[in-house]
């Protein structure tokens, strides 16, 4: 609108002849097709980060499921560990066996040892899982700067293509008019 504003109203006698007003119009539109080349630009960035998120979002997801697996084989694991220390109590007279108090009990150290492997792999899990936690918040991060310069690019290549074209409108209408005279 203030370029259409300034071609217009120029008085007759001073300032730039037809062929200048063209050429500044021209500009005008080259200015426009580079924005909405960075606009294009911009938005395949956005797309990439955004997909990138989902990737990371569902690697997340899988890390989660992984770590309640592995939290439920722990705790059946444990839950058994329980039940052997339960019987090898009764064996011995009554008396609840101690952890580490196995009592030359094999099942019991077997299932100590495998409740012990549980453990290590939910703890794995769980460091898994908080790792794809943060990868998922950094790339969500990115993705929405990339969106938000993306939508300014567009916004500025809107208002760049209205500006070229209303400097063309104008030209036009200026060498209609000269034409009339």
């Amino acid at each position: 609108m203030v370029v259409l504003a300034l071609i217009v109203d120029r008085p007759r006698t001073s300032g730039p002849d037809l062929a200048q007003l063209r050429a500044e119009a021209a500009e005008l539109g080259a200015h426009a097709v580079a924005a909405q080349e960075r606009a294009g630009r911009a938005g395949a960035v956005a797309v990439e980060a955004r997909a990138a998120a989902l990737v990371a979002q569902r690697a997340r997801d899988e890390a989660w499921t992984a770590q309640e697996r592995a939290a439920k084989g722990c705790h059946l694991a444990w839950q058994e560990v329980l039940a052997a220390r339960e019987t090898a109590g009764a064996v011995r007279g009554g008396n609840r066996a101690r952890s580490g108090d196995d009592g030359g009990d094999p099942v019991l150290v077997e299932r100590e040892r495998t409740a012990e492997r549980w453990r290590m792999r939910e703890l794995g899990a769980r460091r898994v899982h908080d790792r794809a936690n943060l990868t998922l918040g950094r790339a969500e991060e990115v993705a929405g700067v990339a969106e938000t310069a993306a939508r300014a690019l567009f916004d500025e290549a809107v208002v760049a293509a209205t500006e070229a074209h209303e400097a063309m409108l104008a030209v036009e209408w200026r060498a209609s008019r000269a034409r009339l005279r």
